[in-house]
């Protein structure tokens, strides 16, 4: 799990969420999350002012694995704290671990992140870069993606740009979508510009965005009930699958019964042109389709009663 041993620039903030400023933001609290090389650790030590905060030589590759936290004070006594995540998706790193990770960090940085960037390559938008918002989501659940802000990252290049987005979306779904569902909270970011500009413009439009919100930033307690959700929801589909199943085999066991006892009345009661035998096949059919369709009945009633 991530690191409880805070750095010299490293930061557990423990503040009381009913004295944050809504109006200033004295300290804002970042947390980034998405895939592997997509410029997610260089981003945050720009926003840092220290390019070198996040991407330092790591032999056991530790940085990697766990998430690390960094603050910056600025002259006016403004902080801004980022949470750097693991890659999702990254080999020989697990799905649940990442996730884990990302939690903790929710968990710890108090009282709650008021933003996650999910950080993805211009361009370079897929179904495969949808994954990291769709395992968000389903981590945080639905109301958490409104503290999502899209970052997308490039290196000078020329479409880099507004209207390049928009012309984008209009052949890529998938970048549509992606917005879309981000309520087009999105920000381009040259991470090979190092100057504090970009960075300013970054910070005032979360602020903004957090403004338009009551619940000002996420918190644990959000996390909670997002958990209790989707272990209620996995439930439910767990029911619904035995429930399935159990139909299914009811369903079978009638059918053969259906087939016994047609053949038998078809084979002893069968006249004029029918045989014996084509008499046991056509009361075996019969007798199926007359057992099965009075069980599935069964079946619905008995669901229809017990969800009153």
């Amino acid at each position: 799990m991530g690191s409880t041993e805070p750095s010299e620039s490293s930061v557990m903030i423990n503040e009381d969420p009913e004295n944050e400023d809504e109006q200033e933001l004295p300290e804002l609290r970042i947390v980034l999350f998405g895939r592997t090389t997509v410029g997610k650790s260089t981003l945050g030590g720009i926003i840092l002012g220290d390019s070198a905060a996040f991407t330092l030589s790591d032999p056991h590759g530790e940085r990697t694995k766990t998430c690390h936290v960094e603050r910056k004070t600025d002259s006016d006594s403004h902080s801004v704290v980022v949470v750097d995540t693991p890659g999702l998706f990254k080999m020989g790193s697990s799905e649940e671990d990442v996730v884990k990770e990302i939690k903790w960090a929710t968990e710890n940085v108090e009282p709650g992140p008021h933003v996650f960037l999910l950080v993805e390559r211009l361009k370079i938008i897929t179904s495969e870069e949808l994954k990291a918002l769709q395992v968000f989501e389903r981590t945080f659940g639905k109301r958490a993606v409104a503290y999502v802000t899209v970052v997308f990252t490039h290196k000078n290049d020329p479409g880099g740009n507004e209207a390049d987005i928009k012309e984008g979306m209009k052949d890529n779904e998938h970048l549509r979508e992606l917005i879309e569902r981000c309520q087009w909270r999105y920000f381009i970011f040259n991470i090979a510009d190092r100057s504090p500009v970009q960075v300013t413009q970054l910070l005032e439009k979360i602020t903004q965005e957090r403004q338009d919100y009551s619940d000002f930033f996420y918190t644990p307690q959000m996390l909670q009930a997002a958990e209790k959700a989707a272990n209620e929801e996995r439930s439910k589909d767990d029911r619904r699958r035995k429930a399935s199943e159990n139909r299914l085999a009811i369903l079978e066991k009638s059918g053969l019964l259906g087939i016994f006892l047609g053949s038998v009345v078809g084979y002893f009661s069968c006249g004029g042109e029918l045989t014996p035998t084509s008499g046991a096949l056509l009361g075996a059919l019969l007798g199926m389709i007359l057992i099965m369709g009075m069980t599935f009945s069964g079946i619905c009633v008995f669901e229809k009663y017990h969800k009153k």
